[in-house]
């Protein structure tokens, strides 16, 4: 699986193909988290991605227990990965790994510091 290459965490997982790797993670960096302007992919919220025969799975950490937006967050990553041509299912866990700055990618810190939140 070849993610982002300025991923400080690489997601595990294998894809098999059935589905456009670079679409997978445009669909994915499209998605925000609703409290920050950071997709979840530069939150490095994406733990795991698995593709086989157009079906993904896609395991996510939050950067809180205690997160508001998660059923939003997982939604929209839903939403996101279903409209992508080939896919034909997606399942979204919850894989809670702590989560930290060191998980956030170059353009992550960039833009909360932007808006002053780092």
């Amino acid at each position: 699986m070849t993610a982002p290459t300025a991923l400080p965490v690489p997601p595990r997982g294998r894809l098999d193909g059935s589905v456009d790797e670079e679409r997978l993670w445009e669909a994915l960096s499209a998605v925000e988290d609703p409290e920050l302007p950071v997709s979840v992919v530069d939150l490095g919220l994406v733990r795991e991605l698995d593709v086989r025969d157009g079906q993904v799975r896609i395991g996510l950490t939050y950067t809180s227990l205690a997160c508001p937006c998660v059923e939003i967050i997982r939604d929209d990553v839903r939403d996101a990965l279903a409209a992508l041509p080939g896919v034909t299912a997606v399942t979204v866990d919850d894989v809670l790994e702590p989560w930290s700055r060191d998980d956030l990618t170059p353009a992550a810190v960039e833009a909360l510091r932007v808006v002053a939140i780092l």
